[in-house]
């Protein structure tokens, strides 16, 4: 009976301890009390005419909370302090908002595209580019549906009108979210050389491929370990908020902008290789330019990465990270997507040219035919010549500046 007792008191004594340890989110915690008491003695919190009407009183009452109160309780304190006040909170974004829906639908389009094209023979059939892309887009799907999946969870409205179960999960999300970026960029730039290598065959520009490849694989993995490591115990990660643990967390600030200026510099480089092996190859001045310009396209990717620096950059956070953080991931977010769609272009290309080849110019071209009827129809029905005539096709370059291809008679007894 005594035993019963015992364990009675002291589960009583843990409901207690515990809901002592809970912030009362409907009063203003008691380090606030104290603070504005020893600030402002002629005003009390709850008296809003004075209180309220200073644009001093609120800002020295906030620095006085963070500096002597726990996260927690300054959170309270601000919300209450903007309720007391008439303050209308912050809105959160939509879930579903054009800027990000709109490139999310674009690249989900020329994927399927490419898979079309891949498909029906043609940009070159199957390869290692198509795998990587594929894997690519499968994770910008899920960077897009976890990026919708932290609005609900407050991303995008102040900190403090957030839930603290919110809040938790939030960073969880951001967690997952930031590794599958750093993988995904990666995957659709190698994507992109893989591509390149089926078209340049110059060894320097193989060289220059391959060690890109191995650049941009470099940086997806130890980025993706920075992001999942940058807290020592991990769950810092999403717990480190609350101020109630101890470790060890990198400067994340510092840890994006050099991986933000990395990829700046990686894409330049993506750009200006496939232009530059266009402007050497012996082509019409603006054969020349439609072929560079197609690559080109590629910049958007880059422009984009110079924004979402110089928006980072500007928008800096403190403590209110479910706001600073949004314009980072909004435009991350739209890097993803575009990133599938400047991979896809060159598929699009081709399946336009099969299906509506007056669009961009293109005509196939027979040289060669294995029959009397093919033969007639570029020399004309009243021809007389009636032979079968092979070819194979030599893809060997004369040098190391000018590929061609190399029709090759194999048939030596047939001449005209």
């Amino acid at each position: 009976m005594r035993f019963h007792r015992c364990l009675f008191v002291l589960l009583a004594l843990l409901v207690i301890g515990l809901r002592a340890a809970e912030v009362d989110l409907d009063e203003f915690p008691s380090c606030a009390i104290t603070c504005d008491e020893q600030l402002f003695s002629d005003c009390s919190l709850n008296n809003t005419s004075c209180f309220c009407t200073s644009d001093s009183r609120p800002t020295s009452l906030l620095n006085c909370v963070s500096s002597n109160c726990t996260v927690k309780e300054y959170f309270t304190t601000y919300k209450l302090y903007e309720k007391e006040c008439n303050i209308t909170p912050r809105q959160g974004p939509s879930v579903v908002s054009a800027a990000t829906l709109v490139p999310f639908i674009l690249a989900t389009f020329f994927f399927i595209t490419r898979i079309i094209a891949k498909s029906s023979g043609l940009a070159g059939g199957w390869g290692w580019d198509d795998y990587t892309i594929i894997v690519a887009f499968i994770l910008g799907v899920a960077i897009y549906a976890i990026n919708c999946e932290m609005i609900r969870y407050g991303f995008g409205r102040n900190i403090w009108d957030v839930p603290f179960s919110d809040i938790t999960k939030f960073y969880q999300l951001f967690q997952g979210l930031a590794v599958m970026y750093k993988i995904q960029i990666s995957l659709s730039k190698i994507s992109v050389c893989l591509f390149l290598l089926r078209i340049f065959q110059t060894r320097s520009f193989r060289y220059a491929a391959y060690a890109l490849i191995g650049v941009n694989a470099g940086i997806g993995i130890s980025w993706a370990f920075v992001d999942s490591l940058r807290c020592l115990p991990t769950r810092l990660t999403w717990t480190g908020w609350t101020g109630e643990e101890s470790g060890q967390c990198i400067n994340f600030i510092v840890s994006i902008l050099i991986n933000c200026l990395v990829n700046i510099f990686v894409d330049s480089v993506l750009i200006l290789m496939p232009v530059w092996e266009v402007i050497k190859l012996q082509l019409p001045l603006k054969k020349k330019i439609a072929v560079a310009l197609m690559f080109a396209v590629g910049s958007v990717l880059t422009i984009i990465a110079i924004i979402r620096v110089v928006v980072f950059w500007n928008n800096r956070w403190g403590i209110n990270q479910t706001l600073g953080l949004f314009p980072l991931i909004h435009w991350s977010v739209i890097e993803v997507q575009i990133s599938v769609m400047c991979a896809c272009l060159p598929a699009f290309r081709a399946l336009v040219g099969r299906w509506f080849p007056g669009l961009i110019g293109s005509a196939r071209r027979t040289y060669a035919s294995h029959t009397r009827e093919g033969y007639n129809k570029h020399t004309g029905e009243n021809s007389n010549i009636n032979k079968s005539v092979s070819y194979s096709v030599n893809y060997t370059s004369r040098s190391e500046t000018h590929s061609v291809v190399e029709l090759v008679d194999v048939d030596s007894k047939h001449r005209a």
